[in-house]
């Protein structure tokens, strides 16, 4: 797999697995990416500018908010996008772009900002708990309800 893309011979193809180096996963929640895979074309459109429609596909594995335990989600991505000469993916001087660079954008992008797979769950800590089932309230608190009904 060539990470870089000389634009001088566009248009291209993209149609491989791609390997993202660990690097790339540092700082993020995602775990590991599987079974990536990228099929599309580089162009020049008709207003001269580069532009990528690319399929990607795979799974990334992210931690989960509650547990920390390992949790799948499948990639189906569609990008059909303009790519910027001024974007960090891009080189001047060599005239290429970093297809890494460009694919992880848009795989960041798919990340949620919280995910769990658990529902209806009870946990307990010294001093403090969670619990997602719906609460009966305080009975004490419950007399309150019958003196000020009506909204008076």
């Amino acid at each position: 797999m060539k990470r870089k893309i000389n634009l001088n011979f566009l248009p291209i193809s993209i149609d491989e697995d791609i390997i993202f180096p660990d690097i790339f996963l540092a700082n993020t929640d995602i775990v590991r990416l599987e079974d990536i895979y990228a099929k599309g074309d580089i162009f020049y459109n008709l207003s001269d500018e580069i532009e990528a429609r690319i399929h990607l596909t795979g799974k990334m594995i992210l931690k989960d908010a509650i547990t920390l335990e390992e949790i799948p989600k499948n990639l189906d991505i569609e990008i059909d996008e303009i790519l910027e000469k001024t974007a960090k993916y891009y080189e001047n001087e060599q005239n290429t772009l970093d297809k890494l660079e460009f694919l992880w954008e848009n795989i960041v992008l798919e990340v949620p900002i919280s995910l769990t797979n658990n529902s209806g769950i009870k946990l307990k800590g010294e001093g403090w708990e969670l619990n997602r089932e719906e609460e009966t309230g305080n009975p004490e608190l419950a007399k309150l309800k019958d003196i000020f009904k009506g909204g008076e």
